[in-house]
């Protein structure tokens, strides 16, 4: 499996304050050694976003995922509003 990460989520990670930086590279580490690890907290979204998943990186902040067969990319990361 091949992990990409695209514009959009690497500007985003930077916005962030430096503390959920960390918590979000911690995830995303967690993410590429055992995606079904449980403290993720990894779910399918459904109507616009349907085909992407996300994961939790602490409490307030979560990333979103495009898993397909060869690549994931990491698509985006931010609060729970990201999908909406």
């Amino acid at each position: 499996m091949e992990y990409r990460y695209t514009r959009r989520f690497l500007r985003s990670l930077k916005k962030l304050p430096k503390e959920v930086q960390d918590d979000v590279i911690q995830a995303v580490d967690a993410f590429r050694k055992n995606v079904h690890s449980p403290g993720l907290k990894l779910h399918r979204l459904h109507g616009k976003m349907k085909g992407y998943r996300v994961f939790s990186a602490n409490f307030a902040y979560r990333g979103i995922v495009n898993v397909e067969k060869q690549h994931t990319y990491f698509t985006d990361v931010g609060g729970h509003n990201i999908c909406e």
